[in-house]
């Protein structure tokens, strides 16, 4: 039996969504909560296995509850609701293979069947919390404005978001594209939500989908030269041996020939 948390502020979106799962009580048991904090604290009680949430709500909107899962529950899925979509949007978001978003009103079907294949992948061990580049993405379709702190293995670098625009970022004495890529290849950072910085000019030119893709690509490299870096290295044959018999010391052939040992090319 998987549990699934419904997040929304909306009483009867809860009820109505829960309802909707009621003839898959067999596979499913539905959780709710009225806003991130109150999700927050039934994760930190029940074995969620998959969210569900709406975006704005009071308290804790879905921008930090989604921050806090991924710095602290990053195996758990988590599907988005809004009401912001848009068919381009969802096309750009599919080609990065990033989060699962369904517009309001939700098609229950489609909800379904996205829910069954998350947590069939997760079983084989496939998913992973909600990356940056996802993050990015959702400030971009809720045209948020807020500053992300962003943290890795002692590194901190920040992107400032101004309606969903990623105006700049900073990062060890990096700043701009440049900046933000960087940012974008580190693996398994963690994300802080801050107030936005009204005083932060536009410096990045590039739209938000060229850093993205130029940051998967360098986390790839990054990857494939690390995977490199620790490759067993290949054992080292001895030098190919005379083919002429060698004879001991009295003058007799070796007991054993080394030539056998090897497939020589």
């Amino acid at each position: 039996m998987k549990i699934i948390l419904i997040v929304d502020d909306t009483k009867l979106a809860r009820h109505l969504l829960a309802k909707k799962f009621q003839p898959f009580s067999d596979e499913f048991e539905i959780v709710t909560a009225a806003n991130g904090k109150e999700a927050l604290e039934c994760i930190n009680n029940v074995p969620v296995d998959l969210v569900v949430t709406d975006i704005e709500m009071p308290v804790m909107d879905g921008f930090e509850l989604i921050a806090h899962m991924n710095n602290r529950h990053p195996q758990i899925p988590v599907f988005v609701m809004t009401a912001k979509g848009s068919p381009e949007i969802e096309e750009k978001i599919d080609a990065m293979g990033s989060f699962r978003y369904f517009e309001k009103p939700l098609k229950f079907d489609a909800l379904l069947a996205a829910v069954r294949e998350t947590l069939e992948s997760a079983v084989r061990g496939e998913v992973n919390g909600i990356s940056m580049s996802s993050f990015l993405q959702l400030v971009n379709m809720e045209q948020k404005s807020c500053t992300l702190r962003i943290r890795h293995r002692g590194r901190v670098g920040h992107l400032y978001c101004l309606q969903g625009e990623l105006i700049a970022a900073e990062t060890d004495g990096l700043s701009a594209e440049e900046a933000a890529i960087e940012m974008l290849s580190w693996d398994a950072a963690s994300i802080e939500i801050l107030e936005p910085d009204q005083q932060k000019q536009k410096e990045i030119k590039q739209p938000l989908m060229n850093i993205l893709m130029e940051g998967a690509r360098r986390k790839d490299e990054i990857k494939a030269a690390a995977k490199k870096d620790v490759a067993p290295d290949r054992p080292v044959k001895p030098a190919k041996p005379d083919k002429s018999p060698k004879t001991a010391g009295n003058g007799t052939k070796g007991d054993t020939d080394i030539s056998s040992l090897y497939e020589w090319e």
